[in-house]
């Protein structure tokens, strides 16, 4: 590049030295800025000071006779030779720039500042070695410490003296990376906190920036979407009534002699407010027969709300099942929420493996049931409830109370009208018509038409069923899904259920011999799967001795 033009084309002003301190070149801008009068002298004091101007690259020229105070500023370059540029600013002009850039970084630091402060998480910044540089004014609020409390304190001193039970600072120090975990503080809040390292270019830690939320906002939205999901079954519970209706379908699928005098007995019950105790194996239909009831209730535009007393950790069961006031306990919803049994009020509550029901709870429920109010946590004033109650159970109650696990005064007052659901082995002549209406809610569903052949109903009706209704209705779909004809076979069937297929057995079969090959291979099926008499027997709710004494007579019939 010629330099020239190079020179030349500088629109600032510009003075040209070459290495041995001769001034080359001046523009035009550099002469109006020092004037023809002061340009010599300033050139002169330029080139006396040349070696020093190229160490420090910033000289400050002051002529008192001229009153110009000059900052020059000096670049070497090299074009073919080494040239020295000197750039010239009016010392005004360079103090106008520090001051702007002053007030730049200060509007960056007060912009800085505004947005720790109106953060709405709290802010917790300590240095690298765990003390405390600041907090925002969200940590106030969340946690109830003052920041003069803290600012300036080691963060392992205020550990020892009982501010925090523990320190994510300290974590993040130790483990070199991003930690969380639940702290409480000295105020008794409990708050989420996750610390994040600052590293320099070292690599060593230089601050750890701490994010702090109050565990309670998130107990609080937890507790909404709680009740979002309640009323959405509430909504399905009314929308499955309302196919219901549509579908003119109030009954079981059974031929039973027993299953309809049953029905009959429920549909009587179910037009008065008695308790009832629904029991029965797993599969049997107690779910179904609670809503059958619920249906045939003038309760029917009221509430189901069922509670599956097996599936609710016992800390939450109370909360819950009462419902609580605002800040009754720690983690409590600041505007409260109802309970279960409120939310059933004016219809029915369902009580599903009340078997599992805490012993704590079961005097409370019985308080209820006798007085017909509740009373939520943190409260004294009760509520006066409108509800029907229908307990469900798969276990032995009356072996529950012996060993003390349930009490006998709440069992009476759930055992109002008790209805038992036998095992699908001990009603076989229920198999064929549940399979085949199964079968019919999958050829409307996927608009098909298939059928089981004879021999696959032979083999389904010889089948014990341990898993009961539940268990036949994915037998059903799993042949409906692997036959590749209209005709579900033997071959279509799952092992479990071929391997136990009995030659010769037909419905024509004298019935006592035909029950008890059935339950026999129950109770075969049973022990083959648990590994054990004992264990079987648990499961079947009978005790060893019974479940032995009865393999070896049904052994010795058959």
């Amino acid at each position: 590049m010629d330099k020239d033009f190079l020179f030349t084309n500088f629109k600032t002003p510009l003075l040209v030295y070459d290495t041995i301190g001769n001034c080359i070149y001046i523009n035009s801008f550099a002469k109006k800025l020092m004037g023809v009068k002061n340009l010599k002298k300033i050139i002169e004091k330029l080139s006396k000071n040349l070696e020093q101007i190229k160490q420090k690259n910033l000289f400050f020229v002051d002529d008192s006779s001229s009153k110009i105070n000059l900052m020059v500023h000096f670049i070497e370059c090299e074009l073919k030779e080494k040239y020295i540029l000197c750039f010239i600013k009016p010392l005004k002009d360079f103090e106008e720039e520090i001051v702007k850039n002053t007030q730049t970084y200060k509007k960056i630091v007060k912009d800085f500042e505004a947005i720790i402060e109106h953060t709405y998480d709290g802010l917790y910044i300590t240095d690298g070695n765990a003390v405390t540089l600041r907090v925002n004014k969200a940590y106030e609020r969340i946690t109830g410490i003052k920041r003069q409390e803290v600012v300036g304190k080691n963060m392992r001193d205020l550990v020892a003296s009982g501010v925090y039970n523990r320190s994510v600072t300290l974590e993040v120090l130790e483990k070199k990376k991003t930690s969380t975990f639940v702290q409480e503080v000295r105020t008794g809040k409990k708050v989420i906190v996750t610390g994040n390292p600052i590293f320099n270019d070292d690599g060593k830690i230089e601050m750890v920036v701490t994010t702090v939320r109050d565990i309670t906002e998130l107990v609080e939205l937890k507790d909404k979407l709680h009740e979002r999901e309640l009323e959405l079954n509430c909504y399905k519970e009314e929308l499955e009534k309302i196919k219901t209706y549509m579908e003119g379908d109030f009954s079981f699928i059974t031929v039973s002699t027993f299953m309809n005098n049953l029905l009959e007995t429920a549909y009587k019950a179910a037009h008065f407010d008695s308790n009832i105790l629904i029991t029965g194996e797993s599969g049997t239909g107690k779910g179904s027969l609670a809503k059958l009831i619920h249906s045939w209730s003038y309760r029917k535009n009221g509430p189901f709300i069922k509670i599956n007393c097996a599936a609710i950790p016992e800390n939450l069961f109370e909360s819950e099942l009462f419902g609580y006031e605002p800040g009754a306990f720690s983690g409590a919803s600041n505007k409260g929420k109802k309970g279960l049994l409120e939310m059933a009020n004016g219809g029915t509550l369902f009580l599903d493996e009340i078997g599992d029901l805490p012993l704590n709870l079961q005097s409370k429920l019985l308080q209820v049931i006798e007085e017909k109010e509740m009373i939520r946590l943190g409260s004294t004033k009760p509520i006066n409830l409108d509800i029907r109650i229908i307990a469900a159970t798969n276990q032995d109650i009356e072996n529950l109370i012996e060993r003390k696990r349930f009490r006998r005064d709440l069992y009476y007052r759930i055992n109002t009208v008790l209805l038992h659901l036998k095992p699908l082995r001990e009603r076989i002549e229920d198999i064929i018509p549940l399979a085949n209406h199964f079968l019919k809610l999958l050829n409307d569903k996927y608009k098909v038409n298939k059928a089981f052949t004879k021999e696959a109903l032979k083999i389904l009706s010889s089948y014990s069923y341990p898993g009961n209704i539940r268990e036949l209705s994915n037998i059903v779909e799993n042949a409906f899904l692997v036959s590749d004809t209209n005709f579900i076979g033997r071959d279509d069937l799952p092992e479990s259920v071929k391997k136990y297929e009995k030659i010769g057995v037909s419905i024509e079969t004298d019935l006592k011999k035909f029950l008890n090959e059935i339950e026999l291979n129950a109770l075969k099926s049973a022990i083959e799967k648990f590994g054990s008499t004992r264990k079987a027997a648990k499961h079947l709710n009978i005790s060893q001795s019974s479940l032995v004494r009865k393999l070896k007579k049904l052994s010795n019939d058959a």
